[in-house]
C-alpha cells in the first residue's frame, strides 16, 4: 500500500470513527436524572449530620438548600436540568466546593463528599478526577474522565496513582524528574540531561510518544515539560494498550492541563532555588459574562540564574493560555496553547562505562566509580548543555448528553526542538580517569499530531450495570535527523573524577541545528471498546480491546527507504470482587501490541534511526484496593513479559551492526502504595516496589537470565506532613526516598550501592494586607548524598563495545517560594 493511499485510509477511518461515536452518543442521550443525593463524612469516615448543603445555578433566581440528616445524607428532589455549583458547610470543618455538577431529568444522581478539619491549608475544591487535597492525603478517588470510563479508582483493575495540583504546588516540583520522586511506583531513565527522560513503571522504559498523553492525546515526552502548567499527572502502571492503543508495557502517563476555573483565581509566586535561581510565576483563571459562558486560564513564568555548579545557567520561560466556551449547559469547547523554553548549561554531563571490548573476554572491564560531587566544576562545561523548546496547541469539544453519558473529540499538535551538546564523560580505566567530549547527533526535532474521540456511559438493565467506553485515538509521530552525517563527538580532553577539569570550547565551534529532514514517520490509529460489567455491585468484569493499525515510513534525506504496515488487537480482561463498597480484589490479563523501538542514530548501524516493526507484550496482575479512611491502599503482584531490541552484528559481519529484537525481558514483582491522614494531623503518601527484572534469550551465555542494568530490586518513597497543633496553617513536611542496589553491567558482576535521601521543610499560610500568603520552604537531600539518578543499559547482548550510561543525582538543594492568592 502506498503512503498516500494509507494516509487516505487513515483519514477515512477517523471520520468513520467520529461519526460512529456521535451516533452512539445520540442514542445514549435519552438517559437523564431529576434528583441529587449524597452522604457527607468527616476525615475519620464518620457521617456528618446537620451540615448545610447548597445547590446553586447562576441561571436560576435562588439556590436550593438543605441539611444532612442523622445518617449524613442530603437530598435535592425535582431539580431542573442544568449545571450547578454544590457547596457543603459546617462549623469546625473547611467548606467543600464542587464548582460544576450536571443535573438532568429522569433518574437519580449521587455525589458523596468528605470534610477536612478546620485549620487545613485551604478549603476543599473538587474539580473532577484530579482533586486530591491536603485533607485526604492527596488521594484522588476518581480518574480523569476518558478512555478508562467513569468508575472510581477503587473499581479500576489496574494500579493507578495520581499526583494532584496541590501536591505539585506544595512539593515545589518543576520538572518531571522532580515529580517522579512523589510517585514511588514510577521510575525514569534520564538521557541527555535532567529534562530529557523517559518515565517507566515496573522496570520498563517508555517510548518517546506511545506512553505519554496530554488530556488523553498522545504527546512526546523527551523535551521541555514544565509541571506548573498541569492540574495533575495520572499514571496507570503496566500494559495500557487495550484502552490507549499500542504502547510499551511501561505504563500510561496522562498529563492533565490546567483549565479555566469556575471562580476567579489569581496567584503570584516568587521563588528562589539554591542561592541564585529566581523565578516569578503567575497563575490566573476564572469565567466572564453574566452566565459565565467564557472561561480563561493563563500561566506565565520566567526564571533565571546559576544552579548548583559555578558558572552554570538555568533559564525557564513558560506561556500557557487555555480558554473555553459554553454555548449550552452541557457543551464546552476548549482550546489551549503553550510554549516552554529551557536553557541548561554547565550541568554535569553523563558518564559512559563498560568493557573496553565486548568481543574479547580478556579485555579489562571498566566499572562505574562511586558517584562524585556534582557541584564540582568540570564534569560539565559552562558552554555546553541543552536548549529545549516545546510548543503545544490543542482543541476539544465536550458534551454531556446526561450526567451518565459524556462525549469528547479533540486534537493536539506538538513540536519539540532540541539542541543538545551535553558533555559525555567516558571512563577509560578503573582509577577514575575519563575522557570528555561533546555529545552530538541526537534527534534535533520531534513532531506529534494526535486525535481522540470517545463516549462514556452507564447502562442499567436486569440488575446489571455497565460502564461503557467507545473510543477512537491515534497519532502521527515525526522524527527528524540531519541531512548530512550526524556531527561527530568533539573531544575536549581527559581528567579524573577526583580532579575534573575545565576545557576550552572546541576551536571548530559548537554544533548547529540546521539541515534537517524527516527521517521516520509513525502512523497509529485505533478503535477501542471497554465495558465494566457490575453484578449486584459485588462481582465485576472488565473487558477491553483496541483494534489498531500501525504504519511506519523510514526515509533518507532524498527518498523513502522502507517501512511496514501492521494491524492487530490488544485485549485485556479483568475479574473483580468487592467484599465491601470500598474494597476491591482483582485479577487482570493483558496482551499489548506496541510500536517498534527506534534504532539509535549511528553511522555504524545499517538501520540507523529506523523504526522497528511492532511487537507484543503480555502481563498478569492480581491486586487489592481500599478506598476507606484513614488510609487508601493499593497493592499488586505482577508478571510482565516483553521483547527487547538491541544492537547485534549484521548478518555475521564484523564491521556492520543492526538494531533488532534479540530476546525477552521478564519482570515480576510486588508494589504497594497508600495515601491518607492519620489522627487528623499526620499526612502520609508513599509506596514501595520490589522488582526482579531479567533478560532471557540474549544469545550470550554470560548475560542470559541476568538482571537488567540499572533497575533496583527495591525502591520506596514516603512523603509526610504534620499539621502543628495550636498554630493554624503551619505544616512540617518531610520525605524519605530509598533506592536499592542496581546492577551496573550486563553480567551482574558489579552493583551500585543503595542510597537514601531525606528532605525537610515547612509550609505556613497567613493573611497579608487582606490577601492570603503561603510560604513554602524545602531542603532536598539534606545529607547531601551523592548518587546516580540513572544507570541505564547500553548494549545487552555483548556483540559490540556499546557502553552503559549513568547520570549524577542532585546535591542538597534549598527551595523557597512565597505565594499570594488574590
Amino acid at each position: 500500500m502506498s503512503s498516500s493511499t494509507r494516509n487516505a485510509s487513515v483519514r477515512l477511518y477517523r471520520v468513520f470513527s467520529v461519526v460512529l461515536i456521535c451516533l452512539v452518543a445520540w442514542k445514549a442521550g435519552a438517559q437523564t436524572v431529576s434528583q441529587l443525593t449524597g452522604t457527607i463524612r468527616d476525615p475519620d469516615g464518620s457521617v456528618v449530620s446537620h451540615a448545610v448543603v447548597t445547590l446553586s445555578n447562576p441561571k436560576t433566581a435562588s439556590p436550593l438548600q438543605t441539611t444532612t440528616d442523622d445518617a449524613g445524607q442530603y437530598t435535592f428532589a425535582d431539580v431542573e436540568p442544568g449545571v450547578y455549583r454544590l457547596e457543603a458547610r459546617k462549623a469546625g470543618f473547611e467548606p467543600i466546593v464542587v464548582p460544576s455538577i450536571t443535573v438532568g431529568a429522569g433518574q437519580m444522581a449521587s455525589r458523596d463528599l468528605s470534610f477536612a478539619i478546620a485549620g487545613a491549608d485551604e478549603s476543599v475544591t473538587v474539580t473532577g478526577g484530579a482533586s486530591g487535597s491536603v485533607a485526604n492525603g492527596y488521594y484522588v478517588d476518581n480518574v480523569d474522565r476518558g478512555v478508562l470510563g467513569t468508575q472510581p479508582v477503587v473499581n479500576q483493575p489496574y494500579t493507578i496513582t495520581v499526583i494532584p495540583a496541590q501536591e505539585i504546588m506544595n512539593t515545589q516540583v518543576k520538572s518531571l524528574r522532580d515529580t517522579i520522586k512523589y510517585l514511588p511506583l514510577v521510575s525514569f531513565t534520564e538521557q541527555q540531561g535532567p529534562e530529557v527522560l523517559r518515565p517507566a513503571t515496573r522496570g520498563v522504559q517508555g517510548s518517546i510518544a506511545q506512553n505519554t498523553r496530554m488530556d488523553g492525546m498522545a504527546m512526546a515526552i523527551t523535551g521541555a515539560n514544565p509541571m506548573e502548567q498541569y492540574q495533575s499527572l495520572q499514571v496507570e502502571s503496566g500494559l495500557g494498550a487495550a484502552m490507549y492503543g499500542p504502547a510499551n508495557p511501561s505504563g500510561m502517563f496522562d498529563f492533565v492541563l490546567k483549565r479555566p476555573t469556575e471562580d476567579r483565581t489569581e496567584n503570584l509566586y516568587l521563588e528562589q532555588d539554591s542561592s541564585s535561581v529566581g523565578t516569578i510565576y503567575g497563575d490566573a483563571g476564572g469565567r466572564l459574562g453574566p452566565h459565565k459562558i467564557f472561561g480563561y486560564r493563563t500561566n506565565l513564568l520566567f526564571g533565571d540564574g546559576t544552579q548548583f555548579v559555578q558558572a552554570s545557567r538555568l533559564r525557564r520561560r513558560l506561556a500557557e493560555f487555555a480558554f473555553d466556551l459554553r454555548p449550552t449547559d452541557r457543551t464546552t469547547l476548549d482550546a489551549h496553547y503553550s510554549v516552554y523554553d529551557i536553557v541548561q548549561r554547565g550541568y554535569p554531563g553523563w558518564f559512559t562505562y563498560g568493557p573496553s571490548s565486548k568481543t574479547n573476554a580478556a579485555a579489562p572491564d571498566y566499572i562505574l566509580p562511586s558517584a562524585p560531587d556534582p557541584t564540582r566544576v568540570g564534569f560539565g562545561q559552562a558552554y555546553a548543555g541543552v536548549n529545549l523548546t516545546t510548543q503545544s496547541t490543542g482543541a476539544r469539544l465536550l458534551h454531556d448528553f446526561s450526567p451518565n453519558w459524556h462525549a469528547m473529540m479533540g486534537g493536539l499538535a506538538q513540536r519539540l526542538d532540541r539542541f543538545i551538546d551535553t558533555p559525555v564523560n567516558t571512563i577509560t580505566d578503573n582509577n577514575g580517569d575519563y575522557s570528555q567530549s561533546l555529545g552530538t547527533g541526537f534527534a534535533p526535532r520531534f513532531g506529534v499530531e494526535s486525535d481522540l474521540g470517545y463516549i462514556t456511559g452507564l447502562i442499567k438493565k436486569w440488575g446489571i450495570k455497565q460502564d461503557v467506553v467507545l473510543a477512537s485515538e491515534g497519532y502521527r509521530f515525526n522524527q527528524y535527523s540531519y541531512t548530512a552525517n550526524a556531527p561527530a563527538n568533539l573531544l575536549l580532553g581527559t581528567a579524573n573524577v577526583n580532579a575534573p577539569k575545565v576545557f576550552a570550547a572546541p576551536a571548530v565551534g559548537l554544533p548547529q541545528n540546521h539541515g534537517l529532514f524527516q527521517s521516520a514517520v509513525v502512523h497509529q490509529q485505533g478503535f477501542n471498546l471497554g465495558d465494566l460489567i457490575s453484578f449486584r455491585d459485588r462481582f465485576l468484569v472488565r473487558l477491553a480491546a483496541s483494534q489498531d493499525w500501525i504504519g511506519v515510513d523510514n526515509n533518507s534525506a532524498t527518498a523513502r527507504t522502507g517501512g511496514s504496515n501492521k494491524n492487530g488487537i490488544s485485549p485485556s480482561a479483568s475479574v473483580m470482587y468487592k467484599p465491601t463498597s470500598w474494597t476491591t480484589a482483582y485479577a487482570t490479563y493483558a496482551s499489548s501490541l506496541q510500536q517498534g523501538d527506534i534504532a539509535p542514530v549511528s553511522a555504524a548501524l545499517v538501520n540507523s534511526g529506523a523504526v522497528l516493526p511492532p511487537y507484543r507484550s503480555k502481563e498478569w496482575e492480581v491486586g487489592f484496593k481500599s478506598d476507606g479512611l484513614p488510609l487508601n491502599l493499593t497493592t499488586a503482584l505482577f508478571r510482565l513479559e516483553r521483547p527487547f531490541a538491541d544492537t547485534i552484528a549484521y548478518n555475521g559481519s564484523t564491521t556492520q551492526n543492526i538494531f533488532a529484537i534479540v530476546g525477552q525481558q521478564v519482570n515480576f514483582g510486588a508494589e504497594i502504595s497508600g495515601q491518607g491522614t492519620l489522627f487528623h494531623r499526620l499526612l502520609v503518601d508513599g509506596g514501595f516496589t520490589a522488582l526482579n527484572a531479567r533478560l532471557n534469550n540474549t544469545n550470550v551465555a554470560s548475560t542470559n537470565g541476568k538482571r537488567f542494568v540499572g533497575i533496583p530490586g527495591y525502591k520506596s518513597n514516603i512523603l509526610s506532613e504534620y499539621r502543628v497543633p495550636g498554630v493554624k496553617n503551619l505544616s512540617i513536611t518531610g520525605d524519605w526516598q530509598f533506592v536499592g542496589q542496581r546492577p551496573q553491567d550486563d553480567q551482574n558482576l558489579h552493583t551500585t550501592t543503595a542510597y537514601n535521601t531525606f528532605d525537610f521543610g515547612f509550609r505556613y499560610a497567613h493573611p497579608v494586607f487582606t490577601k492570603m500568603a503561603t510560604l513554602r520552604f524545602t531542603c532536598d537531600n539534606i545529607t547531601d548524598t551523592r548518587y546516580y539518578s540513572t544507570i541505564a543499559a547500553g548494549d545487552i547482548t555483548g556483540s559490540n563495545a556499546s557502553s552503559n550510561v549513568a547520570h549524577l543525582g542532585s546535591p542538597r538543594t534549598i527551595s523557597t517560594s512565597l505565594q499570594f492568592a488574590f
